[in-house]
């Protein structure tokens, strides 16, 4: 079944406005900022959630309210993250006015960006209690953080991010996370995915709906703006005079994800002479599809994927795009981050070969080595 849900574009009540004026880069969108672009639709529906089909500028119907409700019921209590930009402001307003009055929202200052990380803080605090929602936040060094691990900044607050829900969701008994990711998050994902020499399902994106295993049991993560374009939240966010902060990093070029945005993307455009942003999506989903029996053979192997170490003989029998999969959620589940296709390649060329003992350098000062008919991971500068 596939329903469309579709959210009123009507102006919003002045009460809605941010209070205060005194915040410079906390903004109040306005019709005349509207984007000149011709409206795209979110045409992308991930396989796990394809009765979800957002079309933000026509009016919201009763029914299709309830096709979500059967997805994210609204008598459940979620944790929803709120940076205080855009497309979480956006987000917020549209689950209010859908009738979800469970929410904690929660906002993480990664101390990045000085008093700006602090004002956006004080916005979203400001704007919870004018809500009356409860409002949770954190404070992460996230400069630090990345020092100490030897990971990018983007990873580290990632991370820290994943981390802190985590704990508010246990100490919360409320599982459940809803996050603002839109369909051009998606394919600049899969774009950095694909060059980073990701698999199947790195080349598939984000979910709309997906778990996560932690130690008291599973997290769940809601997309619901995965199917929606940037120029669509805009418009949103315009025709609805939505307040948000304006993140002025975003528009540098110094982390990976602002190059491939305004740099790449541009360019790709340009080449091809139209929109890519489908074709990527198109493909991402297709590589869902064909990620669907390797995991399904991967839940037969969970006792192997949570050990110490892998037995090389054993890796040997099995087919090459299953190994390598294994490989990978080995590394995962023991603690390696930010490994691609090459660290795979890599790890599963030495458990193939024969011959002397063997090692592999992986990310954050971890190696791999094949010794006596197994492979295992050690830190540090092992010789």
């Amino acid at each position: 079944m596939m329903a469309i849900f579709r959210m009123r574009s009507a102006v919003m009540e002045e009460s809605d406005m941010m209070a205060g004026n005194d915040r410079s880069k906390c903004r109040k969108s306005s019709r005349e900022n509207a984007p000149n672009r011709s409206k795209l639709t979110g045409a992308f529906l991930p396989v796990e959630c394809n009765i979800l089909k957002m079309n933000l500028p026509k009016s919201l119907e009763p029914s299709e309210i309830e096709v979500l409700n059967d997805w994210m019921p609204r008598n459940q209590t979620y944790l929803l993250a709120v940076s205080g930009g855009r497309d979480s402001m956006v987000l917020w307003h549209l689950l209010k006015r859908a009738g979800y009055e469970n929410l904690v929202v929660c906002h993480v200052n990664h101390l990045l960006r000085g008093a700006a990380s602090d004002r956006d803080e004080a916005f979203v605090e400001t704007e919870a209690g004018r809500r009356e929602d409860d409002f949770r936040a954190t404070r992460v060094d996230i400069d630090t953080k990345a020092d100490e691990e030897g990971i990018s900044l983007e990873l580290a607050a990632r991370e820290a991010r994943y981390a802190w829900f985590a704990t508010l969701a246990n100490e919360l008994s409320c599982p459940r996370v809803i996050l603002g990711h839109h369909a051009d998050d998606q394919v600049e994902t899969v774009i950095m995915n694909f060059f980073r020499g990701a698999g199947g399902r790195g080349l598939s994106g984000m979910t709309a709906l997906s778990e996560r295993n932690e130690n008291w049991g599973k997290m769940r993560l809601f997309r619901p703006l995965l199917g929606i374009f940037r120029e669509e939240i805009d418009q949103y966010a315009s025709q609805n005079r939505i307040s948000f902060c304006e993140d002025e990093s975003n528009r540098e070029d110094f982390a990976l994800r602002n190059r491939v945005r305004h740099r790449l993307m541009p360019e790709l455009e340009e080449v091809f002479r139209r929109d890519v942003r489908q074709a990527v999506l198109r493909g991402a989903e297709l590589a869902r599809q064909n990620e669907t029996w390797i995991e399904e053979e991967m839940a037969t192997h969970d006792e192997a994927v949570n050990g110490a170490t892998l037995d090389v003989k054993w890796l040997r029998t099995l087919a090459e795009p299953l190994r390598n999969r294994i490989i990978l959620q080995w590394f995962r589940n023991r603690g390696v981050k930010d490994c691609g296709y090459s660290e795979v390649e890599s790890v599963a060329e030495i458990a193939m070969s024969s011959g002397r003992p063997a090692k592999v350098n992986l990310p954050g000062n971890i190696f791999a080595r094949r010794r006596e008919g197994i492979l295992f991971l050690e830190e540090g500068d092992s010789k």
